[in-house]
């Protein structure tokens, strides 16, 4: 379950939750915000949008890894799809 992918994974998961604050923030940051343009161009959003990509990109790799590796040594898992 999510535990064991937390502490197979610890420093991806404490980047996912990074990922995850970030997100509650964005979000308020855009409602307070009422138009998509005022949102998008607040200070700090579209830098913020993309360090949470690359993070998310990485977490998926590692995620991917993580999930092939468990398919090796359990072969009835490569029914899961990533």
């Amino acid at each position: 379950g999510s535990e064991d992918i937390r502490k197979q994974l610890p420093a991806e998961s404490s980047m996912f939750e990074e990922v995850n604050q970030n997100y509650v923030h964005v979000m308020d940051t855009m409602q307070a915000a009422q138009t998509a343009l005022r949102a998008t161009h607040a200070p700090g959003i579209p830098e913020t949008l993309t360090d949470m990509d690359v993070k998310l990109q990485k977490i998926q790799k590692s995620l991917d890894s993580y999930l092939e590796m468990k398919r090796q040594a359990f072969p009835r898992f490569y029914f899961l799809s990533n």
